[in-house]
């Protein structure tokens, strides 16, 4: 069971981050309204996996930079109110391993924590709207070929990924088996040429235009 240090000034959220994971998997065994609090316990840092801060984009770096001064070996993950560039920055800079909006879906959080978790830095999916909007991009030469070596299903499938289903949710709704999405993400991922959920999502992000000129995209629930 991977143990959660969470700190927001909103007791809301702290309950909901408790409630996202499966059984087992998650336990949130420290909650505080501030990072100097945080800090205060020695015990509660010592005793954690993995650090969740929330609260505002404005704060984040400075208090990511706070955190790894007191517990340098702990991951830090910032769930901002909003997305904000100089504070993604800056809170990379300062050694974070991840950074996500709190409009994220349930089913995304629980799987960027689990990247993490891996190992792996995990970016909100804006991210791409935003880099698309802001600096101008040659179409990746290897484009074409492999949207044409993506099949309709896996095309269909990776489309609910960007938009944050999870496999159950894709499953339910076209109404094929759990191993058979599993299948089609992972050809998907294998032509995309990319290794997580996060990865493929911001590709499709960041070749909407290309790849929607031959499918429909489905709509968000």
């Amino acid at each position: 069971m991977i143990k959660l240090l969470h700190i927001d000034a909103s007791d809301s959220y702290r309950s909901l981050l408790a409630a996202i994971a499966p059984a087992g998997s998650f336990a949130v065994t420290s909650s505080y309204a501030g990072v100097a609090e945080a800090i205060g316990d020695e015990r509660g840092l010592a005793g954690c996996d993995m650090i969740i801060l929330g609260g505002g984009a404005d704060q984040a770096g400075a208090g990511v930079t706070a955190l790894k001064a007191a517990a340098p070996t702990k991951p830090i993950v910032v769930l901002a109110e909003r997305l904000s560039l100089d504070s993604l920055g800056a809170t990379f800079e300062a050694g974070a391993m991840g950074y996500l909006v709190k409009a994220i879906s349930h089913d995304a959080l629980f799987e960027s924590l689990m990247l993490v978790v891996l190992g792996e830095k995990v970016f909100p999916a804006q991210l791409a709207d935003l880099l698309i909007e802001k600096t101008p991009h040659d179409l990746d030469p290897g484009l074409a070929e492999r949207r044409r070596a993506l099949t309709a299903k896996e095309f269909e499938v990776m489309q609910y990924v960007k938009l944050g289903y999870s496999n159950k949710q894709i499953a339910r709704t076209l109404g094929i088996a759990d191993i058979t999405v599993r299948l089609h993400i992972n050809n998907a991922f294998r032509k995309m040429n990319v290794r997580n959920r996060i990865q493929g999502a911001l590709w499709m992000i960041e070749h909407e235009v290309e790849l929607n000129s031959r499918k429909t995209m489905p709509k968000a629930g």
